[in-house]
């Protein structure tokens, strides 16, 4: 699974700006909290002073420290869950991207809130997958009902990258938002079995949750609906982020 994060696509170049934007005034130290294969921290190194990046998963951070980017003194890549790990305070920003939903909000953003800078702000991010792709209704479709086949009935959580981008990513009375962007599209090219790959990248689709069989037949079936968008084997869509950012309250 961590391998084929490396399959997702990159962040619009936008995301780094607005973070840059965010941390003006402030130390330029970051805490990249779940920082997975190190996306945020790689994009924004050569900017910074220095980062922590931690993540829970060894795996994640083996594939993070292959990058040629990542051998700096500047980075320090930390194994450790997000609400036990080693702070090197003050960060003049703190960024969740794709991993807030994994945290114990009531345990970490406390902590955030020593951690941080005066006046600097937490980022929260969502979004590195197709939006309002062509694909996307027969996608859906097919989707739920593997899920529904799977669990015997049809999931209730399901929702578009559209419909998630119209919603904040963080509600917590522990973070008072001051703003937000949704990214310009940023348009993506990749092969279909790349695009299965960045799929199994995430967790409702990761091979060890569906096992070979399961995970052989969802390929299959995958495949079926993206040949007929692909050309010369190849999709393209547009890709968006949405961003916020504000205060983390104390205790």
């Amino acid at each position: 699974m961590a391998e084929n994060y490396l399959y997702r696509p990159p962040y619009p170049a936008e995301v780094y700006d607005v973070l840059l934007e965010l941390m003006r005034g402030h130390p330029r130290i970051i805490l990249d909290a779940g920082c997975g294969t190190g996306k945020i921290t790689l994009g924004l190194i050569d900017h910074l002073d220095r980062a922590d990046a931690v993540d829970p998963s060894d795996a994640m951070l083996r594939v993070a420290r292959s990058s040629s980017a990542a051998a700096g003194a500047k980075i320090r890549w930390i194994h450790a869950s997000i609400e036990d790990a080693p702070f090197d305070p003050p960060y003049g920003l703190i960024v969740a991207a794709s991993s807030i939903h994994w945290m114990d909000l009531d345990r970490t953003l406390p902590r955030f809130a020593d951690a941080l800078a005066e006046g600097a702000t937490l980022a929260v991010l969502d979004g590195d997958a197709p939006v309002d792709a062509p694909w996307e209704r027969e996608e859906t479709a097919f989707m739920i009902d593997f899920i529904a086949a799977r669990e015997g009935r049809h999931p209730t959580w399901w929702k578009t990258v559209r419909e998630r981008f119209a919603e904040p990513v963080l509600m917590h009375p522990g973070f008072e938002r001051h703003g937000h962007r949704i990214t310009a599209p940023m348009s993506f090219t990749q092969s279909i079995a790349d695009y299965l790959r960045c799929q199994h990248s995430r967790a409702t689709w990761s091979e060890d949750h569906l096992g070979a069989k399961a995970s052989e037949e969802f390929d299959a079936a995958m495949t079926a609906i993206l040949k007929r968008y692909a050309r010369d084997g190849r999709l393209t869509f547009d890709v968006q982020t949405r961003i916020e950012w504000g205060r983390v309250k104390g205790l």
